[in-house]
């Protein structure tokens, strides 16, 4: 047999479902006489992503004993796949009637073009924003510094957003969550560069493509529907932040001059000072700041990355008294449950197992009486949320914050949440993450 047309790249960790509907909308939109194959890396998932691969017909599956990053895993794959077209595509893509068929098309219609990709749009069917341009100098601050505020910051940022631009029809632009690409005009080992493990490789990649000439689109008529950050998410917010930014440090270092590279520095510097001292949320520690500013994105985690759901309750932790809170974790969720403040000061932060779904932390109480009146409640409850946060930096999971206590508001932001849920149902009532 000769080489298919079509080589598609899937990269899985930990999206076990989401994998499995993307396959099948892929096998849906599919034309019967298209000859296809699906390369799929799976990252060391611990949620039976690959023993579901290794069930499918269709996909060839790699699997990894670690978590090597997702721009390694697409290079991985690129090795093994022998298509004339290779189409990028991320596990939280749903495609919709004819779409692939459409930017098939596309390419065969325009032998001048080198990529096309589809026309996002959010799960509740609105349309997504998920298109950037390269970033300027003052896009790169804006995005991770609170000058976005500034008006002159703030414009730099919608126009790398692409805020108000038209979508209707199809336009010079890509994004690399599904993106179908001419093997001709790609290395013949890799796609991505590996030093751009999690963010920025699509980006290095379309800047590459277009110094080379080579024109990429989107079309509004090829359409998908994009999760959006659904293995990312699972990093929990200091490593997702801290891969965020050492990527861009990296990124800068490739277009910007010297002199640019250490305002950079120096503005997130004491951006986060700033931001210390009025006792406002920080997205990293200042060691993982430091290094990411060194453009060190730090390590990928193995193991576990089930959600935490981080209870702040108004009892100390009793298994009569949190019983219906661990009944109602799901499969991929553990719970931590943080007792309140003490009546008498203590510095240390324990938190010890309970079963394989649940943890229990005793956090430090910086004054007496606990949380009996409201400047000592906010002292305590905010030292608590420092210390709560400094031991989930080092377990992956994304974050979802649950108060049984009103008196304990002061955390909120504290944690780096992805999400706040009320006490008595899963909704979420604020989002707070940037990732």
């Amino acid at each position: 047999m000769g080489a298919p047309l079509l080589s598609v790249l899937l990269i899985s960790w930990n999206t076990r479902e989401q994998t499995r509907q993307c396959l099948e909308s892929l096998a849906a939109t599919a034309p019967a006489d298209l000859d296809y194959e699906v390369v799929a890396v799976d990252n060391a998932s611990s949620d039976g992503s690959a023993e579901m691969l290794a069930e499918q017909p269709r996909v060839r599956l790699i699997r990894n004993s670690r978590n090597t990053g997702f721009a390694a895993a697409v290079n991985q794959a690129y090795r093994r796949s022998t298509g004339q077209l290779v189409l990028l595509l991320n596990s939280d893509v749903r495609f919709h009637p004819k779409a692939l068929s459409r930017m098939i098309d596309h390419l065969r219609e325009r032998p001048g073009v080198a990529g096309v990709s589809p026309l996002y749009l959010n799960p509740d069917s609105t349309f997504q924003q998920h298109y950037v341009q390269q970033p300027s100098f003052a896009a790169s601050i804006a995005l991770v510094t609170a000058l976005r505020r500034l008006p002159g910051f703030r414009q730099a940022l919608h126009r790398f957003e692409m805020r108000g631009e038209d979508f209707s029809r199809p336009r010079q632009l890509a994004s690399g969550s599904c993106m179908l690409l001419r093997r001709a005009v790609l290395g013949r080992q890799t796609i991505f560069d590996e030093t751009f493990p999690v963010y920025w490789n699509d980006a290095i990649l379309a800047r590459q493509l277009q110094q080379a000439g080579h024109q990429l689109w989107m079309i509004p008529d090829a359409v998908v529907t994009h999760s959006r950050g659904a293995s990312c998410r699972l990093l929990g917010p200091t490593i997702r932040f801290r891969h965020l930014l050492g990527s861009m440090v990296g990124y800068l270092r490739t277009t910007q001059p010297r002199h640019r590279m250490a305002i950079f520095r120096v503005v997130l510097l004491v951006d986060h000072l700033v931001k210390r001292l009025f006792g406002r949320p920080v997205q990293l520690g200042m060691a993982d700041l430091l290094a990411a500013l060194r453009g060190d994105v730090g390590p990928l985690p193995d193991g576990d990355t089930r959600d935490w759901l981080v209870l702040f309750s108004r009892t100390r932790w009793s298994v009569d008294g949190h019983s219906t809170v661990l009944r109602q974790l799901t499969p991929g969720q553990r719970l931590l449950i943080v007792d309140p403040p003490a009546r008498r000061p203590r510095w240390r932060c324990e938190v010890t197992p309970i079963g394989s779904a649940a943890w229990h932390a005793v956090v430090p109480t910086a004054l007496p009486w606990g949380d009996a009146l409201p400047l000592i409640n906010w002292v305590n409850r905010r030292i608590a949320a420092n210390a709560v946060r400094s031991w989930l930096d080092r377990h992956a999971g994304a974050r979802l914050l649950r108060l049984d206590d009103e008196r304990a508001r002061p955390v909120l932001g504290r944690l780096g949440e992805d999400e706040v849920l009320p006490s008595g149902g899963p909704r979420p009532m604020h989002r707070s993450s940037r990732g």
